[in-house]
């Protein structure tokens, strides 16, 4: 019998428009949700199709303060000026029209998934626009305005009293602003995996950053070096979550599955497939299976900034999480649509040809690097006790 799997998406998701020239404008929205619907997924008798409502102030509050929801509001009324100490007016974080209300219907995508997820509605949920996790309590930061992420945890800890919450973090940026929100807790295991602060944005996330006080070892940070291939993030995956995981035995999984990892993309420097993705997807799935979630799995998009990647890797990572099997090739409808909507030429294949490491540049230092990452990882969670049972962090 096939999971009910729950799809939020609400046409006015496309009013979050930075602008433009702006990396986070409608076309990565766009063109996801039309390849779900050509490929008659919308249609299936087990998905269910839910509109969100905007968040309330009352529940934006249960992670961002009054003074900077105040300033949301005041700004957007006004549709013009700056507050560059709460990041707004950045370049990052353009004022824009119904800059509150759009953020807000955010935030209210993935309490919808939340709330449908912890009632029995479906097993797991998806929201397309969704997973900005780069926005603080008091600041924007990173193209994100409210946490939704942040917000859906509080919610859940507040309104179910779920006690241990995972949150798995898989875009190329550092998932900062989430597991910051959780660094002294350890009701919630924060991981992320990205690209390394070395090279790309937010400067944070390195293997030290461990939490701290009762959060010490509830914080996962896997850097990665640019360039990484499919194999090997799979490889550094499965030295690190799974043990971490089962140990922890969550109630309740969130997965920010951004797809800006992929080789395509226009803002990160990994080399990953649609195959990485779809490995996670059918991995993240087994792990929630099999823990206390009893599969409760919250998908929220996150970033990707070329339309035709971002498509296939969130369809990949769908398919992985339910088991559609994807057709080898491109709908035609949605290729002339994207086409002719937005000038775009896509992928006349939905999976990506797999990529030789040996034709990575510097593939070796590549594998040392990663290796070294990791190395700290295991020494700082050497010093705590709690992943002391797990083997692959014992191991020097």
């Amino acid at each position: 019998m096939l999971d009910e799997i729950g799809f939020i998406w609400s046409n006015r998701y496309t009013e979050f428009n930075l602008g433009k020239s702006h990396p986070m404008n409608p076309r990565r929205l766009l063109v996801p949700y039309e390849l779900f619907n050509c490929l008659g997924i919308l249609k299936a008798t087990n998905i269910h199709l839910f509109t969100p409502s905007p968040a309330s102030d009352s529940e934006i509050q249960l992670f961002h303060t009054h003074k900077y929801l105040d300033a949301m509001k005041e700004l957007s009324e006004e549709e013009g000026g700056y507050q560059l100490n709460l990041g707004l007016g950045s370049g990052d974080c353009p004022v824009f029209p119904e800059m509150h209300e759009s953020s807000r219907l955010v935030v209210g995508g993935a309490l919808e998934g939340a709330k449908r997820i912890q009632n029995g509605d479906v097993k797991q949920a998806f929201s397309l626009l969704g997973g900005l996790h780069h926005a603080f309590k008091d600041r924007a930061a990173g193209f994100c305005y409210y946490n939704d992420a942040a917000i859906a945890i509080r919610y859940l800890q507040k309104k179910y009293g779920l006690e241990r919450i995972l949150y798995i973090d898989t875009d190329v940026h550092a998932g900062d602003g989430v597991l910051d929100a959780f660094y002294s807790e350890d009701t919630v295991l924060g991981i992320s995996f990205h690209e390394s602060p070395q090279f790309i944005f937010p400067g944070t996330g390195f293997s030290n950053e461990i939490g701290d006080g009762a959060g010490t070892g509830y914080s996962i940070n896997l850097p990665l070096y640019p360039g990484t291939w499919d194999d090997l993030y799979i490889r550094l995956f499965e030295q690190v979550i799974p043990c971490i995981w089962e140990t922890y035995d969550p109630e309740f999984v969130i997965w920010q599955c951004g797809a800006d990892g992929h080789f395509r993309d226009i803002l990160g420097h990994l080399t990953l497939t649609t195959e990485a993705y779809h490995y996670l997807g059918r991995r993240i799935a087994e792990l929630t299976n099999k823990s206390k979630a009893q599969g409760k799995l919250l998908m929220l998009g996150g970033g990707g900034y070329n339309p035709d990647s971002v498509a296939r890797v969130w369809l990949a990572s769908f398919a992985g999480v339910t088991g559609f099997k994807i057709p080898d090739e491109s709908p035609i409808g949605w290729v002339d649509y994207c086409q002719k909507e937005f000038g775009i030429k896509t992928s006349l294949q939905l999976k990506d040809e797999p990529i030789d490491p040996k034709r990575i540049e510097q593939h070796i230092l590549i594998e040392e690097a990663n290796n070294q990452y990791l190395q700290v990882l295991k020494e700082e969670i050497r010093e705590t006790s709690v992943w002391k049972n797990c083997e692959s962090f014992q191991q020097k």
